[in-house]
């Protein structure tokens, strides 16, 4: 089973966009549904909630690593 957690912390959070919802604006087209501690685990969670009619993206929450 896929361990999640809270936002706030580094995570990878899959949203749910509805192909239907877009013409109603961009914070209705998308919502948040799961956060995951590992790229892996949200691409997991992607493979199985996406389908035609539903497009998942998933979005690095946290810091981001620097140059030199």
């Amino acid at each position: 089973m896929m361990q999640m957690q809270a936002i706030g912390d580094d995570s990878f959070v899959v949203f749910v966009r509805d192909v239907d919802s877009q013409d109603r604006g961009a914070e209705l087209a998308e919502r948040e549904l799961v956060s995951c501690p590992s790229y892996e685990g949200a691409l997991w969670v992607r493979r199985e909630c996406g389908s035609s009619r539903r497009k998942c993206i998933i979005r690095y929450v946290g810091d981001t690593g620097g140059g030199d």
